[in-house]
């Protein structure tokens, strides 16, 4: 082989895995989001550190911990954080809300961070007075959140993460439920086109069924993605419970709205609601559904 046919061959071979390596970064800038997509071990972590901030009521030193720590961590995942900070039955509201630009949103997902400031439903009458680790409730929907925000793609619809405040304290004196998403849905002028809220979807026997007051036309969306990614065991096609949760605001408002939730949850409202009762596989069939829902609109 001469020096020349030498050179040309080197040539044709370097060309050729140039046209290789421009196909495959072609192919990966291209890529659709999947299942890795939606780090259910960082999710976890995420429910774990926030235990770990002790009781977030309002008030409590954990609950302005919990908002500093996630504004930095919707900021490093590239999102504005904006706080509404307003009054309701005499009590302070922080309602946390990240943004990718000043678009008004077409989807709103939103889960509260606060936890209950007693464990009235413990089967112990002495821990009754106790607050509430909320792992699963507060926290698993925080997480769900938080990994959205790192791994939406940058060209969804217009998306807004909205963490209420001052859900879970009703039937207590001086309180009452959803106080943060009603100053929310009060106070904020916008339409969103839809509401997902993520309450309590970190149970390891996890079991969402269809919400009753719940927009039909977008939980069928929802379910239907569920299932296509493979989790119809946790998303149950059937209806069971009526709640008032953070979805009930914008209903009355006539925003379409949608609660996922598991109440089949024999820790609620007690001390053993910890982060051993929570799973990184239930919190990867919410988040991998919910971002496969929203990249499809």
């Amino acid at each position: 082989m001469t020096k020349r046919t030498v050179t040309i061959y080197l040539t044709f071979i370097g060309l050729l895995l140039l046209i290789v390596l421009s196909v495959y970064i072609a192919s990966f800038l291209n890529r659709k989001p999947d299942s890795v997509s939606f780090d259910s071990s960082r999710a976890y972590a995420d429910v774990q550190t926030q235990v770990a901030f002790g009781p977030r009521i309002p008030g409590a030193e954990g609950h302005a911990q919990i908002r500093e720590w996630m504004r930095a961590e919707l900021e490093a995942a590239g999102w504005v954080v904006e706080v509404q900070q307003t009054e309701r039955m005499g009590h302070p509201i922080y309602n946390i809300i990240a943004k990718r630009n000043a678009e008004p949103p077409q989807i709103i997902l939103g889960a509260h961070y606060d936890t209950r400031m007693i464990a009235d439903n413990d089967p112990d009458p002495a821990k009754r007075a106790e607050p509430v680790p909320g792992a699963n409730d507060g926290a698993s929907g925080v997480a769900v959140l938080l990994e959205l925000a790192r791994s939406l793609p940058n060209d969804t619809v217009p998306v807004w993460l909205v963490f209420f405040d001052a859900e879970d304290n009703g039937r207590i004196e001086g309180w009452n439920w959803i106080l943060g998403s009603r100053a929310f849905a009060e106070e904020i002028p916008v339409q969103p086109q839809a509401v997902i809220i993520v309450d309590m979807i970190g149970d390891a026997d996890l079991n969402i069924y269809l919400e009753r007051n719940s927009n039909v036309a977008i939980r069928t969306e929802i379910w239907s993605t569920a299932k296509k990614l493979g989790y119809g065991k946790q998303f149950i096609n059937e209806e069971k419970y009526s709640m008032e949760d953070d979805h009930t605001p914008f209903l009355e408002a006539g925003i379409p709205a949608v609660d996922l939730i598991d109440f089949d949850y024999p820790y609620w409202h007690t001390i053993q609601d910890t982060p051993d009762k929570v799973s990184a596989e239930s919190l990867q069939a919410v988040g991998d559904t919910l971002l496969h829902w929203v990249t499809e609109q």
